[in-house]
């Protein structure tokens, strides 16, 4: 048994090769439907320490690994 990928354009219900590409005469497929992109957002996301301050969170000032130290985040929003 052979496999073979091809790309290929859905228009009401109708399956045409895209480019050069020609579609067996008779063939069992399993087809994957890929979705267009998402737009990309406007505003760029903001980094952890910018969201932080949005929640008006006071850190210590000191770096520390929290899969390590969970007991770091005991005080946080106190």
């Amino acid at each position: 048994m052979s496999y073979q990928t091809l790309e290929v354009d859905l228009e009401n219900g109708r399956v045409r090769p895209r480019g050069a590409e020609t579609l067996p005469a008779k063939a069992h497929a399993l087809l994957t439907i890929v979705e267009e992109a998402q737009a990309t957002p406007k505003e760029p996301a903001r980094s952890l320490a910018e969201a932080m301050r949005g929640l008006k969170v006071a850190g210590q000032g000191k770096f520390t690994d929290l899969s390590t130290n969970k007991a770091h985040l005991d005080d946080l929003g106190q």
